[in-house]
């Protein structure tokens, strides 16, 4: 093929292309663009924008498309999908969700589901291999790591006691980030996705409003509001379903309400809170109105 064109035979280019399928056209056309890039000089790149444009170069030309149209609000299947694929090439280069998501102009749960998409079918898993591959073999020399240009996440020192804790912990792993960031008072986009991701997680594993509000330092009407976002996100609703489901058992804790076979209940007891460090909605003990004597008396209905 490259004979013939170098020669500008065509009808020799047409005869060879005639007998080839989609598939295989599109591997002719990656193939001749992955071909040019390396013989064309090398120009000036750095840091999460030019990552993106690598992958999405690479990844245009796979599926018949224009970098332009992967850059669109299109969501034709051939540009969705070779949006997945940069996107994904772009993960696997070591830029995080939020770098990716404001590169192409999407939120990161957009990111999220790309990204899973393109693992699952693999079709699309070899396109992102191959475009990963070229972008880190063309651009290792020049493009300095992406964990040295950006901004470290700082250490966490924070330590789960419960499930609402450990779902805080995996939500911060997932978003890139830290348990403090999650409970404290970011608003950023980003940090209110993984809040909330954080709580639905823990309302999917049966934590009550007022559980789940506590440890965020928040009123229960700001986690039904979060909850109710993230239910109405498919990829952050399905980070928030994994994440629930990979939460380790919680024991359960007696003496919490306390009810006696024969119908007695307890007035006035207070749970216990595990001793050391907890997220700053939790360390605001509950506050109980001391009970009159005759109120520690148990109440018999009649």
């Amino acid at each position: 093929m490259l004979a013939a064109a170098g020669c500008g035979d065509r009808s020799a280019i047409a005869e060879l292309t005639a007998a080839l399928d989609v598939e295989q056209l599109r591997s002719l056309v990656a193939t001749l663009a992955v071909q040019v890039d390396q013989v064309m000089p090398a120009a000036a790149a750095s840091g999460p924008a030019a990552v993106c444009e690598l992958a999405i170069n690479a990844s245009a030309p796979l599926f018949g498309v224009t970098p332009e149209d992967i850059r669109s609000p299109q969501r034709s299947r051939p540009i969705s999908d070779a949006r997945a694929v940069a996107m994904t090439a772009a993960r696997e280069n070591g830029l995080s969700l939020p770098a990716i998501a404001e590169q192409f102009g999407k939120d990161h749960g957009s990111v999220i589901h790309a990204v899973r998409r393109t693992q699952q079918r693999p079709r699309l898993a070899d396109a992102a291999a191959r475009v990963t591959q070229h972008v880190s073999d063309r651009y290792t020399e020049r493009l300095p790591r992406i964990q040295e240009t950006a901004a470290p996440v700082p250490q966490s020192t924070f330590e789960p006691h419960d499930l609402v804790d450990h779902a805080v912990v995996a939500t911060a792993r997932a978003f890139d980030t830290t348990p403090e960031t999650l409970i404290g008072a970011d608003r950023t986009r980003a940090t209110a996705d993984a809040r909330g991701v954080a709580m639905t997680a823990a309302r999917m594993r049966g934590q009550s409003l007022p559980q789940i509000a506590r440890h965020f330092d928040r009123d229960h009407t700001t986690v039904l509001h979060a909850t109710r976002r993230i239910e109405k996100t498919p990829p952050l609703r399905d980070l928030a379903a994994k994440i629930a489901g990979e939460l380790p058992d919680e024991p359960s804790e007696a003496g919490n309400n306390t009810r006696t076979a024969a119908g007695l209940e307890t007035v006035g007891a207070v749970s216990s809170e595990p001793a050391g460090p907890r997220s700053p909605g939790a360390q605001h003990e509950r506050r109980q109105t001391p009970a009159s004597t005759a109120d520690r008396h148990p109440q018999v209905a009649r």
